[in-house]
């Protein structure tokens, strides 16, 4: 279940906790929800056979409010979407492609007060995989600049740099009873865990559910550790963003990944 579709979860207890003690008055995230469903009923178009609701969603907040919600952005983001998906699915009602949601500074607005704007924008594709649905980052924060966070306007957003050779990435399982297994990696953000919504599945227990991101950025693939329990580990060492080249041995729970690239 999702972190808005059930009240025991206990991603959603954390939330609260971290917001009730640590901002309080500020943007609660289950009112971000709210507003996002209710922009999504509001902008719905019907056409002879179906109604369709828009999959992009720009949500705009305090500066005060938008800092708030930066360390829990990645969680945010991905329940987020799921309650969309999930809500959209109970009317049946249509997404013309997956939810795409984007936050942003307003200074028009007072400490708690939130608007959400949503529009009907097809997503293009590329070689068989979708593009990102995320922004980038402030240059500040390279590493995290996929995480959907934005502190200046969309105008002043860094374009995506398309001049590097695309890679062809694979993850070669080495450990378990699937040894050998292969993963083809796409251009597309990619989540690595044990739960069965991620890209990369892995049948060990002491994997977290979301383990692990692979992004392919600047002609390469990033590996970044998603604050799992037990840690990442490239090559042995432990790590929160990685570069990976040909060679690398990626560690998770007590699996054992081997990166190749072409």
């Amino acid at each position: 279940m999702g972190l808005f579709l059930s009240i025991e979860g206990s991603l959603e207890k954390y939330i609260e906790k971290f917001f009730h003690d640590k901002y309080k008055g500020r943007v609660h995230p289950l009112e971000i929800a709210k507003k996002l469903n209710r922009e999504m009923r509001n902008r719905k178009r019907v056409s002879i056979n179906h109604t369709y609701v828009p999959n992009k969603y720009l949500v705009y907040l305090h500066p005060g409010d938008l800092q708030a919600v930066t360390p829990i952005a990645p969680l945010l983001i991905r329940e987020l979407k799921d309650y969309l998906e999930k809500k959209a699915a109970e009317k049946k009602h249509i997404l013309i492609a997956p939810p795409q949601i984007f936050f942003q500074a307003d200074e028009k607005l007072e400490t708690g007060q939130l608007r959400v704007e949503g529009s009907f924008e097809e997503v293009k594709t590329g070689k068989g995989t979708e593009t990102e649905n995320e922004l980038p980052l402030d240059k500040k924060d390279e590493e995290d600049e996929k995480n959907t966070l934005c502190y200046k306007s969309v105008k002043n957003a860094i374009p995506a740099q398309n001049s590097f050779p695309e890679l062809k990435g694979q993850l070669i399982l080495n450990t378990g009873t699937s040894v050998g297994k292969t993963f083809y990696l796409k251009t597309s953000l990619m989540i690595i865990g044990r739960h069965d919504s991620c890209d990369i599945i892995l049948n060990d227990f002491s994997v977290s559910r979301r383990q692990a991101k692979i992004e392919y950025r600047q002609g390469k693939y990033i590996l970044t550790d998603l604050g799992s329990t037990n840690g990442t580990f490239v090559n042995g060492k432990p790590v929160t963003t990685h570069p990976l080249k040909t060679g690398d041995t990626i560690k998770v729970g007590t699996s054992l990944l081997f990166f190749k690239a072409e």
